[in-house]
């Protein structure tokens, strides 16, 4: 891990999508898995849930936390649902706050990231690694970095880490299943 920390350090900043990860944004295939999300903060208290998710491209999206109580995000190209135990809102996706920059994520139009974030990249092994800071004055003010790692052989198991100012992480770690 630190050799790749290293390796990180001199490669140069990332200017587009690396092909291996372009790849598997722009796959048409049906994704599933499981999820961890682990909110840690800086007093080293944690609370962690547990999930699954899926992606089929085109027609919708759904992540559902089962643990520590049942939530869901199920999302179309046009609306989206949110329950949990106490409630259920039906919205048009338009509604959300910044969906428009996703939207274009969605169409293929990374830029955005580019224009947000100085990041390198590497590929070793079967796997990549991604560091990424915020380059825009909104973003610095709450969000310190993001580190991504993952590979794209075997178990297809991806880990995403939001580190804040303040010390608090947020990490996500995928695993899909193979279907």
């Amino acid at each position: 891990m630190f050799f790749g920390c290293v390796v990180l350090l001199t490669a140069g900043f990332m200017a587009e999508v690396p092909p291996a990860i372009e790849a598997r944004l722009n796959s048409t295939n049906e994704t599933a898995g499981t999820f961890v999300q682990t909110k840690t903060m800086p007093d080293g208290k944690k609370w962690v849930s547990r999930g699954t998710y899926r992606i089929r491209p085109g027609k919708d999206f759904e992540w559902a936390v089962h643990e520590p109580f049942e939530t869901c995000f199920f999302a179309t190209p046009s609306d989206y649902v949110y329950t949990n135990e106490d409630e259920r809102v039906e919205r048009e996706l338009k509604d959300l706050p910044y969906f428009s920059r996703l939207n274009k994520v969605a169409s293929g139009d990374y830029t955005m990231f580019f224009d947000a974030f100085d990041a390198l990249y590497k590929e070793e092994g079967g796997r990549f690694f991604m560091k990424a800071k915020p380059k825009a004055k909104e973003l610095k003010r709450f969000l310190e970095r993001v580190d991504a790692e993952g590979d794209f052989v075997g178990a297809k198991e991806w880990e995403l880490t939001a580190t804040f100012p303040d010390g608090t992480t947020f990490k996500i770690e995928l695993k899909e299943d193979g279907r």
